[in-house]
């Protein structure tokens, strides 16, 4: 969705916070659109997915591989390369079959040790990131927000709008009084009101819940952890650590 839309679309080069040996780039435009550049596209733009009605860029960037295991891999190479050379001359003097198996054997065993090296150290490589395309757009078209602006508002209520005259950023407290007048939260709490229910597996979490979250993120609790217990998304966990959700609730210093 491109609502509010005006002027010309701009694109400024998204950063990343580690180094990756993907042979890509990405761009994030002031319309809060997202393109990719790699061998086979050239600023194809990314349709992303959806968590929690916000519009969210998953990316699997593997990062450099060690030095002493690039060494390693590097000995393995120029091992099976000397015994393919010892092969062929081998099998250019006609030596006997048997000498020129072992030769094979040893070559397929190297070749194994190699690939299983290669696929545990691209796994170890592997940094799954996840952007919140309205907060990308904030960050590279907003002026810089101030310490407590930490929340990202959508000014039309609209999770989809994320063009950069859409966005504002908020501190929790005008975040909270900007969500107060929300069409969507203002008929939920009244649904709620007149409809209360049980919450049960998977449904949404409750205010002694949050809390208890909280504690558990000030205390350093890694998110998955806490996603798990409380069998929410870690997304979920993300927006409650920074305030884009449940912002009215709190725990004591």
């Amino acid at each position: 969705m491109l609502g509010n839309r005006i002027g010309k679309e701009k694109w400024k080069p998204v950063t990343f916070d580690i180094e990756f040996t993907n042979n890509c780039r990405f761009e994030v435009s002031n319309w809060g659109r997202i393109r990719s550049f790699n061998k086979l596209s050239d600023g194809r733009i990314l349709n992303g997915s959806l968590t929690e009605g916000y519009k969210v860029i998953r990316l699997k960037l593997f990062t450099p591989r060690d030095e002493k295991v690039q060494l390693k891999i590097d000995e393995l190479n120029a091992s099976i390369s000397k015994l393919y050379l010892k092969k062929r001359e081998k099998i250019k003097k006609g030596d006997h079959i048997e000498n020129i198996e072992k030769i094979v054997q040893l070559i397929d065993k190297k070749k194994t040790d190699l690939s299983k090296r290669r696929k545990k150290n691209l796994k170890e490589r592997t940094n799954y990131r996840h952007f919140l395309i309205h907060r990308l757009v904030a960050t590279n078209f907003l002026p810089k927000p101030k310490e407590n602006q930490v929340v990202v508002g959508h000014l039309d209520f609209d999770k989809l709008n994320n063009a950069v005259t859409n966005l504002k950023w908020m501190t929790l407290e005008e975040n909270q009084l900007h969500q107060n007048k929300n069409p969507n939260v203002i008929f939920e709490r009244n649904r709620r009101k007149n409809n209360p229910i049980i919450r049960e597996k998977g449904a949404k979490l409750t205010s002694t819940q949050v809390m208890h979250i909280k504690l558990q993120l000030k205390r350093a609790r890694p998110l998955k952890q806490i996603a798990k217990q409380y069998d929410i998304s870690d997304m979920q966990v993300w927006r409650i650590k920074t305030g884009e959700n449940w912002a009215h609730v709190t725990i004591p210093d």
